[in-house]
């Protein structure tokens, strides 16, 4: 096969994997009057919404159907935590499990989680390391004081936020999410709007915002 066709190949074959990469999951982003913040996950294989909050913690209060709950059959701290979600299989850490786990969801839908535990930095322990395939990523002790605890990427998706050379009145907001910005009314446009969403500009392939009133 001549070389051009050979770096060709190679190329649709990358192509097509960062397509399928970007395809597996899509990031929520909830805009409000006043803030914006990254809400879920959505996996198309299985078909489930994953709920997290801002600093990497799983948010396990779902709206939807829970089918079966643990019962006092159970002696492992399993009591009262549900076992479906829309007839998706939900297991969690046990009572035999290290205490930052306990608890904490392990298997959903057939993706396992997991977390930062006692062998990781002390300022991520207990935040989601991991979703099936999916990585998070933390700004850590390393980072600005501001910045700490924050998710700094999920997959190859980077996150910014405005930080201590920005307008104080900005700084902790999200930033950039992949190539999505999200922009603020600041002190010198503001007036009674100083510190409100202005504008979400950019498009990124696996980040779809909502605006919420």
């Amino acid at each position: 096969m001549p070389v051009k066709n050979v770096f060709l190949s190679v190329l649709l074959v990358a192509f097509c994997f960062f397509c399928q990469a970007q395809d597996a999951y899509k990031l929520n982003l909830r805009v409000t009057g006043r803030n914006a913040y990254l809400s879920s996950i959505h996996f198309n294989s299985p078909d489930l919404t994953v709920y997290i909050d801002p600093v990497g913690r799983l948010i396990q209060d779902y709206d939807v159907r829970v089918n079966d709950y643990y019962d006092g059959i159970d002696d492992d701290g399993h009591n009262t935590r549900f076992t479906t979600i829309n007839s998706l299989g939900i297991e969690h850490y046990t009572n035999f499990d290290w205490n930052e786990l306990r608890g904490k969801i392990k298997t959903i839908g057939g993706l396992t989680v997991m977390y930062y535990d006692r062998f990781d930095r002390d300022e991520l322990i207990g935040k989601i390391k991991s979703i099936g395939d999916i990585k998070f990523i933390y700004y850590d002790r390393f980072d600005r004081d501001e910045l700490l605890g924050k998710i700094k990427s999920i997959g190859d998706t980077h996150i910014t936020y405005y930080d201590r050379f920005d307008d104080d009145e900005l700084i902790g907001k999200l930033k950039t999410v992949g190539n999505t910005q999200i922009t603020y009314y600041d002190r010198f446009d503001g007036g009674y709007n100083t510190g409100k969403v202005k504008a979400i500009n950019g498009t990124t392939a696996n980040v779809i915002w909502h605006r919420h009133l």
